[in-house]
């Protein structure tokens, strides 16, 4: 995972290449969290998430990224792999933030809240 949106790595400026998640990539992040909380006997918490959303539009500060939907989406997974935080934010200017997200990621933290959580394993 990075702190940039996967929609300003696609643009051949950035790079060009693909970060947006998968279902597999999230399995083999996650699963790598799960080992590390318990190799170590702690939780973890995942930083600067990207804030990005698939309704922006590739420009600047409203960049496309799916990681805050997916995450919201599979709680439980997130859960079992012992992560007990989601940090999201910007880690450079250019990228969406909670200001200019369309209000994605309040609406799913609230919608998360009103849903009573995920228990902690």
């Amino acid at each position: 995972m990075s702190d940039r949106d996967a929609g300003w790595y696609a643009q051949p400026a950035h790079g060009g290449y693909d970060n947006f998640w998968t279902d597999q990539k999230a399995a083999a992040m996650l699963g790598f969290c799960k080992t590390m909380a318990e190799s170590v006997g702690k939780p973890v918490v995942l930083w600067q998430i990207p804030v990005g959303n698939m309704k922006q539009n590739n420009t600047l500060n409203h960049y496309k990224d799916d990681k805050v939907d997916w995450f919201f989406a599979h709680m439980d997974q997130v859960a079992n792999a012992h992560v007990v935080g989601l940090l999201f934010g910007a880690g450079q200017q250019e990228q969406t933030s909670i200001e200019t997200d369309g209000g994605n990621l309040i609406s799913k933290t609230v919608a998360y809240h009103n849903s009573g959580g995920t228990a902690l394993k």
